[in-house]
């Protein structure tokens, strides 16, 4: 499988994409949104997972009305 590089002669070396943005300025601003998005996810996770919590809480019982039943007579 020959690759596109063997065509070149030896004396010229192939060309990158030139990009407006350089590089290293793309990627410090991509990782201000990533950092972001990663904060806002751990936040989420930790609001899910107090309402899950809070959940239990409701249904444990503790907080349940008493019901007062008949008791069968004894004979």
């Amino acid at each position: 499988m020959p690759s596109e590089n063997q065509d070149l002669p030896k004396n010229q070396t192939p060309q990158s994409p030139k990009l407006p943005i350089p590089s290293d300025i793309f990627l410090s601003l991509a990782a201000l949104p990533m950092l972001g998005g990663l904060l806002a996810a751990s936040a989420a996770a930790k609001f899910v997972g107090s309402i899950g919590i809070e959940s239990e809480e409701v249904f444990r019982g503790s907080r349940l009305p008493i019901l007062n039943f008949p008791q069968p007579e004894q004979k």
